[in-house]
C-alpha cells in the first residue's frame, strides 16, 4: 500500500456546506494505492451469513480517502465511513446524519470511496433507472479529469479489500487512533454486511460495524446489491469477532428496503435498533444537515426540517417524513457502539417493530408499535412514516409527513419532556442532545399551531 498526500486544493464530495474550520476540525483528501484482491464463495452463501471464501486474483487500484479530524483534543475513535455510491457519486449519509456528535465527542471521520462508479461513472441505481435521475451525480473524473487523473478502480469485486486495506492506514492517517468503526448506510450497508460475512473472518481492522438501513439482501462478492439468491434474507454472521449494531427505519425493515426477513436475536456481538417513525432518508438528512453546525437556533432547524414535497427537486405525492429521531439515535448509536468496542456496556436491548402480516402494526394515531421508542411517536404532533409515497423512484425512499387535526394538547411540552428522559434512561439518545430535542419541541409545537407543516394532498396507505 502506498499513501500520499494530504493533495493539494479543494476536494469533491457532497458533504456539509459549513466550513469545518469553524467546528474545529480539518479536512484533508489522500490518495491510496495497492493491491486489491477479489474473493470467491468456497461453500454455499447461506441465510445465516456464514460463507466461507478465499481470495481469489489481485489488481491495481488507486483510491481517495476524505479525512476530517479535530484539530485538537482528539479522543482516539475514528469512524471510517463507506461512501454511498447510489448516485453514482460519493455520499456520506452517515457523516450527513451523526456529523453533531461526531464533531461535539471530537471523533474523526474517514470517508472512503470504496467503489468503481463514483470515481469511473456508470452504475448505481441512477443509471439502473430514469426515475432517479433528480439523485444522480457526476463521478470524480468527470467533475475534475485534473485533480482525479491517476485514480483507477478494477471493478467492484475488489472493494472489499480496498475497503479493508483503508482501515488497515487509519492509525497512520490520524495518530493517537485507539479504535477504528466501520460505518455505512444503504447501499454501502449491503456491501458491509457481506464484508462482515465473507472478508472479515480473514482478517480486519475494524473494531466494530455500524450498519445503517441495509436492504434485506446483501451485496454478492462482485459488488451488486440485492443479486444474491437466497429465499428471504440474509443474517450477520454469528460469530463476528468485532460487536455489530444495525440500525433499521420502517422503510428498510418492511418497505423498499424490505429487510424483516434478515432479523435476529441480539447476541453478545450484536445489537438490531429498529426505528418507528423513521424513513430511510428525511428532512434532516436532504436538508438541515447540510447547514446544521451547531450554531443554528431551534426555530431555524424547525424551519429546516418541516416537511416538504420537492427534496433534491423533485414533486412527491406527501410531505417527507419530517422526524428527527433518526438524526438522534444514530448519534447514540455510534456513542453505544464505541463503548461497547472500550469493554463498556453494550448498548441497550429494543423491541422490534410491531408487525402483523407483513404490515405495521399502529397506534390510535397512526403511528408504528414497537421499536425504539422516541418522544417523537410517543407524544406526537404527527403521523411520521417510513412508507405512504406513491409513484416509485426516489419518493419510496423518504416517507411522509402528516398533522394530527386539532390543537396541541395542553400538557403536550411536560409529556414530551418526560418521554424524552425515558428514551435517554433506556439508552437510545444522548443526554447531551437533550437541551435541543426540548427546545425544537417548543419550535415544532409552534410551526403546528400556526399550520405551517402542509396537510398531506391525500392519505396514502403506510
Amino acid at each position: 500500500m502506498e499513501l500520499s498526500g494530504p493533495v493539494a486544493g479543494p476536494f469533491r464530495l457532497i458533504s456539509t456546506f459549513f466550513s469545518l474550520t469553524d467546528v474545529g476540525y480539518v479536512a484533508e483528501e489522500y490518495f491510496l494505492s495497492g493491491m486489491a484482491a477479489s474473493y470467491r464463495l468456497t461453500g454455499p452463501a447461506g441465510n445465516d451469513g456464514e460463507w466461507a471464501t478465499e481470495a481469489g486474483g489481485g489488481a491495481p487500484f488507486t483510491t481517495r480517502l476524505v479525512v476530517y479530524r479535530p484539530i485538537e483534543g482528539y479522543r482516539g475513535t475514528a469512524v471510517v465511513e463507506w461512501l454511498n455510491a447510489s448516485s453514482g457519486a460519493d455520499t456520506p449519509p452517515i457523516w450527513l446524519l451523526a456529523h453533531r456528535h461526531l464533531t461535539r465527542a471530537r471523533i474523526a471521520w474517514i470517508g472512503v470511496s470504496a467503489q468503481y462508479a463514483p470515481i469511473h461513472g456508470g452504475g448505481g441505481m441512477a443509471e439502473r433507472d430514469d426515475t432517479w435521475n433528480s439523485v444522480r451525480r457526476p463521478s470524480l473524473k468527470k467533475v475534475d479529469p485534473v485533480r482525479y487523473a491517476e485514480l483507477s478502480h478494477p471493478g467492484d469485486a475488489y472493494c472489499y479489500d480496498i475497503y479493508r486495506q483503508a482501515g488497515e492506514l487509519v492509525r497512520e492517517l490520524v495518530r493517537g487512533t485507539r479504535q477504528v468503526l466501520a460505518a455505512g448506510q444503504s447501499q454501502s450497508a449491503a456491501m458491509l454486511v457481506t464484508y462482515v460475512n465473507a472478508i472479515a473472518p480473514h482478517g480486519s481492522p475494524y473494531d466494530a460495524y455500524l450498519i445503517d438501513g441495509r436492504p434485506g439482501l446483501p451485496a454478492s462478492l462482485s459488488g451488486r446489491v440485492g443479486s444474491v439468491a437466497l429465499n428471504g434474507g440474509t443474517r450477520v454472521r454469528a460469530d463476528s469477532t468485532a460487536p455489530v449494531l444495525t440500525l433499521q427505519t420502517e422503510t428498510d425493515v418492511v418497505g423498499f428496503m424490505r429487510s424483516i426477513d434478515s432479523r435476529q436475536p441480539d447476541s453478545d456481538r450484536f445489537r438490531l435498533w429498529e426505528l418507528p417513525g423513521a424513513a430511510h432518508v428525511d428532512s434532516y438528512s436532504v436538508g438541515a444537515s447540510f447547514t446544521d453546525s451547531g450554531t443554528l437556533t431551534a426555530a431555524e432547524l424547525a424551519e429546516l426540517m418541516a416537511p416538504r414535497r420537492d427534496p433534491l427537486g423533485a414533486d412527491f405525492p406527501e410531505p417527507i417524513n419530517s422526524g428527527p429521531q433518526h438524526h438522534y439515535v444514530l448519534q447514540r448509536a455510534i456513542a453505544a457502539l464505541s463503548d461497547w468496542v472500550e469493554g463498556g456496556p453494550a448498548p441497550a436491548r429494543a423491541d422490534r417493530l410491531s408487525v402483523s402480516a407483513g404490515e405495521l402494526v399502529l397506534d390510535d394515531h397512526g403511528n408504528a408499535l414497537g421499536g425504539v421508542r422516541t418522544p417523537w411517536l410517543d407524544v406526537p404532533l404527527a403521523v411520521l412514516s417510513g412508507l405512504g409515497q406513491e409513484g416509485g423512484g426516489p419518493a419510496i425512499m423518504f416517507g411522509c409527513t402528516r398533522p394530527l387535526p386539532g390543537p396541541t394538547p395542553d400538557n403536550y411540552l411536560g409529556a414530551f419532556r418526560a418521554a424524552t428522559d425515558e428514551a435517554v434512561a433506556a439508552g437510545f439518545l444522548l443526554a447531551e442532545d437533550v437541551p435541543e430535542i426540548l427546545a425544537m419541541a417548543v419550535a415544532n409545537q409552534a410551526l403546528s399551531e400556526q399550520g405551517r407543516i402542509p396537510p398531506a394532498t391525500h392519505h396514502s396507505s403506510r
